[in-house]
């Protein structure tokens, strides 16, 4: 399978950037530190127990369907994008929350091409091999 290694290293790189960038810059979100800090732990436990819960599905085999396993995909991508938000949150950056919400098309398409490459191990054939049968979005 290809790595999707480039979307951690985006992800790494461009959250705790704009963390970093927001302390530095002064641009922070006006909320006091002993409201924030709780706020982000929270959603941030939030994301990653809605995280969790989803991978142990799929550990169990309750979905092993292919509506199911891309379902999955989208729900993982929900889950980190929470979990970006709380760190947001927690650090009381407006551009952390700003790139939160523009990582969603990179880890949608991280996910499209993992559930392409599934369907090619699966099948033996690349879903584009019958541009007929290829569901538009």
């Amino acid at each position: 399978m290809p790595q999707a290694n480039w979307v951690i290293l985006v992800h790494f790189a461009l959250l705790w950037g704009t963390v970093i960038v927001s302390l530095a810059a002064g641009w922070l979100i006006p909320m006091p530190l002993y409201v924030s800090i709780p706020l982000g732990i929270i959603v941030w436990l939030l994301g990653f127990l809605y995280n969790v819960s989803s991978v142990n599905r799929y550990r169990r085999g309750e979905e092993m369907y292919g509506t199911a396993l891309a379902r999955r995909g989208y729900q993982r991508i929900a889950a980190r994008t929470i979990m970006n938000i709380g760190v947001a949150l927690g650090f009381r950056s407006w551009l952390t929350i700003i790139i939160a919400l523009l990582l969603i098309p990179i880890y949608t398409s991280a996910v499209r091409r993992r559930q392409r490459y599934l369907d090619y191990m699966r099948t033996g054939m690349l879903s584009d091999a019958f541009p007929d049968r290829i569901i538009k979005h």
